[in-house]
Formats: structure tokens, C-alpha cells, sequence
């Protein structure tokens, strides 16, 4: 068995005397091959071996047990036991136990040179040391507990990779799983989409018809991608409300259409009117434009789980970014109206991309935000969005141009012991209750954004936490 564990010093300088005692005559050498085997299971062995040079490793054949039969797949099976280097020595037990019979088939890993004693040479007593078999009770004990440590250590290495097959097979069952309800979910989301685009498409030539007013108001509320934050929505209908004596419902719908006097005064009287009666029509246009986004939003998300699998999506030229960041607070509407959003979104280049993947992307980190400003009651909770153009020296092989878009944030700062963790699968910091986290946004965040040969990176304070995406303006390996 090898000697795992430093050997102290009252130990070593008698070991180093034994060595020179018993293991430096020439003549009781043997080298050995790579591959050799120096001793097999249950061989009757008369030797104590001493590794000078090399390595070797020690195989067991399971036995059967009285009264009992192995399958032959494991009895044929050799298991590892331990391995040997200079220093170590060799077959103690079967010497020491004077039952002189191996219990391990030792083979030499590398070319290897052993110094061996036999039952002669230890019968010879040196004076003051007494018998040979007293002189390696301290080696024999250290021994003990270095086998010992190596069981443990085997023991809970083995028991730690059968709970990592187990999450493995917990993972593939549910990739199953995951499949069949993404095929489902695809079908509905897809009659959902078709159906709603019939629907406005038809319902805009029958307003059209009845009403040109009501088509128009129908046409703002479905084109309508542009977001405001809810505080400014909320003055400019408070302003048309007291000024053109509106009531309320109709006074945020102008809002949304009419941010100044100047654009009121190119719509008309006539069209104020209209919306003061048929506000509603603006609100049925913006519906249908939710369920669409919605729809295609529900697409992305079982695409960018499937990225988590190393799946594939369809990508196109001239995506603009800024649209992608509308789509994604429309759709937070409701939870971003609890708070300030304040935007920048500067123009920047065009992208290859999926629009409802970049709106996942968005959609998981502002998400996290509100989320862990509503869990810490956040003061002013405040979203900051801002897209941008990064470029960089010219190389071969990357990019030279990036949108960067960055999310900012003035809840509690990310510990910086977790800024790497928080992008793993299954890890969240959300509490248990009505918003729990799976611990899988971020996640599908960094799959995506490695996926467009991007970055994202990470800043944290007690004031801000920002995270900063950059997606090059063409894909250079033209993956995906």
C-alpha cells in the first residue's frame, strides 16, 4: 500500500534507517515494464517490496461470499485499489500476516525498480532495534491510516459522482419531458399567432368600414411599440385630463398617442373627440399587438430552452436592438409600472438576430431586477436601459463592432462571491412564495448571449448593479 499521508519525523528517521538496513543491498533488486504484473491476486508472495523507482497499481477481483454467487460481470471485474510510488511499499499485508498470500494483483504503471526483503533477510536482528517485524510498527500504523483516508476519500468521491448521475438522469428525464411540452406548447402558441393575425387584419378592414376614426385609433393601438415610463404617462394623461376635460381611461389613451400640444394640435378637435368616445378601440389595437408579442415571446422561451441542450435557431440580418428592448418592457408592463423606468436608447447598428431571442434576454435580467427590488422593498425602485455602439481595434478572427445594451439597476448589490454562480442552472436567490425563482433565466441569458459570440459582464455596488450585454453586429463564424 502506498503511504498517503507525511510521515512525521519520529517515524521518518527510523524508516530511513530500515530502508538502509534491509533495502540498499543490489542484489535484491528487481525492475519491472510498464504493464508488468509483479504479483497476481491470492499469489503466494514471501517478499516485502520497497518502490525505488516508478509507480505501480494494485487490482481486486470481488469474491464471492459462502453461500452466495456474483454475476460474472462483476466477477470478472477488477477494481482499482491503490497506487504505489517511490517510498511505498508493497505487499505488507501478506509479509507481515505471514499468511503470505497477495490480496491485490500489483502491476507496474510506469518502468519500475523495487528493493524486496524475504523471510531471511528479516530474520536478521540488528542489535539495539530489536526484530524486524518491531522495527515497522510505526511504518504499519501510519500505514493503517493512510488506508484509512484513501477508503474515505474513495468512498466519498464515489458517492458524490453517483448524486452527479443522478442530477444527470433527473436532467434527461425532464429534457424528455421538456420536449413533449415545448411540442405542445409550439402547436398552441403557433394557432395563437395565426389566429391573431388574421383577426387584426380583418377587424382593421371592418373598422375601416364602419368608422375611419375607430380603423385609426385601432392602427395606433397596434402599431404602438414605443415604452413611456409609467410617471411620464401618467403627468401627460393627468394634463390631457384637466386641459381638455377628459376622463380618465380616455385621458391615457391620448397619452400614449399624443405626448405635446404641438402633435394635438396636428391631430385636431375632431380626433380628441373621438378618442374621448371610442378610446377603446386604441386599447383593442394594443391588445392584439400584446398577444402577438406574447405569442412570439412564448416561442422564445422554449427555443432558449432548448439552447440549454445546444439547440439551433433561425436568425436574421438588419434586427434593431431597441425594438427588441420595447418588445421586452411591453411585455413587463405591469410589473414596470410599479416602478421608474428610465430609457436611453441611442440608435446603433443592425444585428444578425432573433428578435425573440434578444427579447428573452431583456426580459430575464429586467426581470431579476424588479424582482430583487420588490424582495428588498428598494426605496425609488428605478430601472435605467440604455443601447449603445462599442467599437474595438480590428482582428482576424473578432468582431470589430458591438450594440452593447446595459440594465441597470438601485436594488441591493450582487455579493461578489456569486457573480459567476448566478449564471449556473438551478442557482436563485429569489424566496420561496407566489414569484419563486428555478434558478434558470440567467442561465439561458449567457447560452444566448455566448451563442451570438457576445459578452456580459457584471458590476455591483451598494448604489447600482449593472449588467452590460455586448452583441457583435455580424457573426464571424456564421453559427447559428
Amino acid at each position: 500500500m502506498s503511504v498517503l499521508l507525511p510521515l512525521p519525523e519520529h517515524i521518518l528517521e527510523p524508516l530511513e534507517r530500515l530502508n538502509k538496513v534491509y533495502f540498499s543491498d543490489a542484489g535484491r533488486t528487481i525492475d519491472f515494464t510498464t504493464g508488468e504484473v509483479i504479483v497476481e491476486q491470492d499469489e503466494e508472495c514471501h517478499r516485502l517490496y520497497l518502490v525505488l523507482e516508478g509507480s505501480l497499481v494494485a487490482y481486486r477481483q470481488a469474491e464471492s461470499v459462502p453461500g452466495t454467487e456474483l454475476p460474472a460481470e462483476v466477477a470478472t471485474r477488477k477494481h482499482e485499489v491503490f497506487r504505489a510510488g517511490p517510498g511505498s511499499y508493497v505487499c505488507v499485508q501478506a509479509f507481515f500476516s505471514r499468511a503470505y498470500r497477495s490480496s491485490n494483483e500489483i502491476v507496474a504503471l510506469t518502468d519500475t525498480k523495487l528493493a524486496y526483503v524475504d523471510d531471511k533477510t528479516a530474520a536478521v536482528e540488528p542489535e539495539l532495534y530489536g526484530s524486524f517485524e518491531h522495527q515497522f510498527i510505526p511504518v504499519l500504523i501510519h500505514e493503517l491510516a493512510a488506508r484509512n483516508m484513501r477508503i474515505f476519500t474513495n468512498v466519498a468521491a464515489k458517492e458524490e459522482a453517483r448524486r452527479l448521475l443522478n442530477r444527470a438522469e433527473m436532467a434527461a428525464t425532464l429534457g424528455q419531458l421538456s420536449a413533449g411540452i415545448a411540442h405542445e406548447l409550439n402547436n398552441a402558441v403557433g394557432v395563437i399567432t395565426r389566429r391573431t393575425e388574421f383577426v387584426a387584419e380583418h377587424l382593421e378592414k371592418f373598422l375601416a368600414e364602419d368608422n375611419k376614426y375607430n380603423s385609426q385609433l385601432f392602427r395606433f393601438g397596434y402599431e404602438d411599440t414605443s415604452f413611456t415610463a409609467a410617471s411620464e404617462l401618467r403627468a401627460i394623461a393627468r394634463k390631457w385630463e384637466r386641459e381638455l376635460n377628459m376622463p380618465q381611461p380616455a385621458a391615457k389613451v391620448l397619452a400614449h398617442i399624443v405626448p405635446d400640444t404641438k402633435t394635438l394640435v396636428k391631430y385636431g378637435p375632431d380626433f380628441v373627440k373621438h378618442v374621448r368616445n371610442n378610446y377603446s378601440f386604441w386599447e383593442l389595437g394594443h391588445d392584439m399587438r400584446d398577444l402577438q408579442v406574447a405569442a412570439k415571446h412564448a416561442t422564445g422561451i422554449v427555443r432558449a430552452v432548448k439552447l440549454l441542450g445546444g439547440g439551433n435557431s433561425t436568425r436574421q440580418e438588419g434586427v434593431d436592438v431597441r425594438e427588441s428592448v420595447n418588445d421586452a418592457m411591453n411585455l413587463l408592463t405591469n410589473k414596470l409600472k410599479h416602478i421608474t423606468v428610465e430609457t436611453r436608447l441611442d440608435p446603433c447598428p443592425p444585428i444578425t438576430a432573433d428578435l425573440t431571442e434578444l427579447v428573452q434576454i431583456w426580459t430575464n435580467i429586467i426581470n431579476n431586477a424588479y424582482d430583487a427590488m420588490h424582495q428588498a422593498n428598494t426605496p425609488a425602485p428605478t430601472v435605467r436601459i440604455a443601447t449603445g455602439t462599442l467599437r474595438t481595434a480590428g482582428h482576424d478572427l473578432l468582431p470589430t463592432e458591438y450594440v452593447c445594451v446595459s440594465i441597470s439597476n438601485n436594488g441591493p448589490p450582487i455579493p461578489e462571491e456569486i457573480h459567476e454562480k448566478i449564471f449556473n442552472p438551478n442557482f436563485t436567490t429569489k424566496k420561496l412564495g407566489l414569484d419563486f425563482g428555478l434558478g434558470l433565466g440567467l442561465a439561458i441569458v449567457r447560452r444566448l448571449v455566448d451563442s451570438y459570440n457576445g459578452s456580459i459582464g457584471l458590476t455591483s455596488n451598494e448604489t447600482e448593479t449593472t449588467f452590460t450585454i455586448n452583441l457583435p453586429t455580424t457573426q464571424i463564424h456564421g453559427n447559428n
